[in-house]
């Protein structure tokens, strides 16, 4: 059973928590401009571990930034920051498993290198590559959508935070780097594929999956394929991202590091590149 709460740290987030009988909190890392919801799939699977999944201000039920703070750019590292400072406000002090989708998993990888003693493992589900950080045209607000700003949340610095990631250092620790499926971008329709002109769909595979497995090296995490999902895999194939999770926790509990078998893959439609 989930409980809600709302939580002050100068503005209010919104913050679903769910119990479990494990000592290894997992906590969850929206993708840009999106609410805790979407983790629900995930967490329908089966478990035993208590979870916590949040909305970034201004998005979903949570408050929006008060003004001064709005203005104000923010970093993935401030970010990073503001997560912690929700899970002290909770007093959730045992190391936990962060878990992050897309822009999600680069705020994850800042909060487990600033917060290595608090961080148990990680799993980064498609995460925005350096790459695509760099290139992409990022909204102002993250909550922005075209032609409808949000500036009560978090004004985006992207070239601030690209600098954060090239010198952060995340300790050994568990670790799932879980990617698309090969040959996603080259399924984006020709009106999607203009938003990211000059560059081909060719070359934005080749980047994206090039920057998975840069990933997984610096991690020196288990690398996984989707077998069919394209970006949104919590939500397309939300049992996977359940095993790596599972994968991860199991790593934490017997100290040793993360496998997931084979047919167990199979079975919840991913797999482990050879090379």
């Amino acid at each position: 059973m989930r409980r809600f709460e709302m939580v002050d740290l100068g503005y209010e987030l919104a913050v679903s928590l769910r119990p479990g009988n494990s000592d290894v909190p997992v906590i969850h890392i929206n993708a840009l401009g999106t609410g805790r919801d979407q983790w629900d799939q995930v967490l329908l699977q089966p478990h035993r571990h208590p979870t916590l999944t949040y909305d970034r201000p201004g998005i979903g039920d949570s408050g929006s930034l008060p003004r001064h703070l709005a203005e104000q750019p923010r970093t993935l590292g401030s970010l990073a920051d503001e997560l912690h400072q929700l899970v002290n406000g909770l007093g959730i002090d045992s190391p936990h498993v962060v878990v992050g989708h897309s822009i999600g998993g680069l705020i994850a990888m800042l909060y487990a290198a600033r917060y290595c003693a608090d961080t148990a493992g990680i799993v980064l589900v498609d995460a925005t590559t350096l790459d695509h950080l760099i290139d992409a045209d990022w909204p102002e607000h993250e909550g922005d959508e075209r032609d409808q700003p949000s500036p009560g949340s978090s004004k985006l610095d992207p070239a601030a935070s690209l600098v954060e990631l090239r010198t952060a250092v995340v300790p050994p620790m568990p670790a799932v780097v879980l990617a698309s499926a090969q040959g996603r971008w080259l399924r984006l329709t020709p009106d999607e594929a203009a938003e990211y002109a000059p560059l081909t769909p060719e070359v934005l595979e080749d980047r994206w999956q090039h920057g998975q497995r840069t990933l997984a090296d610096t991690l020196d995490a288990l690398l996984v394929v989707a077998d069919t999902a394209g970006h949104h895999i919590p939500a397309d194939q939300p049992d996977l991202v359940a095993a790596c999770i599972a994968a991860v926790l199991a790593a934490v509990r017997n100290d040793q590091s993360v496998t997931i078998p084979a047919d167990q893959l199979q079975r919840v439609g991913g797999s482990c590149p050879t090379h």
